[in-house]
């Protein structure tokens, strides 16, 4: 096993690249239970509270999933939606979604969310357990990316963990932006953005950019956000 060895104080743009490298490697054992857990305990949501919060969502129509992972949500949403295109950065972790959701109806879409840019809008975009994973600084335009996939009268909708799950991180900062201390199941360490919000402060901050949102608290340790657009 390779030592577990911290690494030194990133800034931004390589904490970025160091996220989506550890992604990449961790997709072989990503919600494997089988697999050591890449922190103090897995903190997965379970499938019936996910499928319980995506048919609250009443999805429908043109959808996009930002950050889709291995997933978990990609399969309940491609049950309602009229289209489905799933983003990632990681081509092995779209592989995995691919294998585990076996839908051809699914676009399938590998880039950076920080450099890429819509060719079409959608009716829906749903991201989850990526937000925290948004850098502060990186916060509003990414907000600006959502929007410009949307349609008129487009909505949007989030799971991700919340302030409660913070005991579970080895939890650090770089340079000011939160930050999370990973271990692979070979023993290599990434440094990865983690920013658990509170889901109050998460619904004003949206509110303050127009967006008409509401954000709770869900489960244990999750926060579930609903937004539409600011000129619906």
């Amino acid at each position: 096993m390779i030592g577990a060895v911290p690494q030194e104080p990133a800034d931004e743009a390589a904490l970025i690249a160091a996220q989506r490298q550890y992604y990449e490697l961790r997709a072989p054992d990503h919600a494997d239970v089988s697999r050591p857990s890449d922190r103090k305990s897995r903190g997965l949501m379970g499938s019936d509270l996910a499928r319980r919060l995506i048919l609250e969502l009443d999805v429908a129509g043109d959808v996009l999933e930002l950050a889709c992972g291995s997933g978990a949500f990609t399969r309940e949403l491609a049950r309602s939606a009229s289209s489905l295109t799933a983003l990632d950065g990681s081509p092995s972790m779209l592989d995995l979604n691919e294998e585990v959701v076996g839908d051809e109806t699914v676009e399938y879409l590998c880039a950076d969310v920080f450099a890429w840019e819509p060719t079409r809008q959608f009716d829906f975009v749903f991201f989850g357990f990526w937000l925290s994973h948004v850098p502060p600084k990186r916060f509003d335009s990414f907000w600006s990316t959502v929007r410009s996939c949307l349609k008129p009268c487009g909505r949007v909708g989030f799971v991700d963990e919340d302030e409660r799950a913070k005991s579970n991180e080895a939890s650090i900062s770089n340079e000011g932006t939160p930050t999370a201390r990973r271990t692979l199941s070979d023993g290599r360490v990434f440094d990865i953005v983690k920013v658990f919000w509170n889901h109050g402060d998460l619904e004003r901050r949206l509110q303050a950019k127009g967006w008409d949102a509401r954000v709770r608290p869900v489960g244990e340790t999750f926060l579930f956000g609903t937004a539409t657009t600011p000129d619906r």
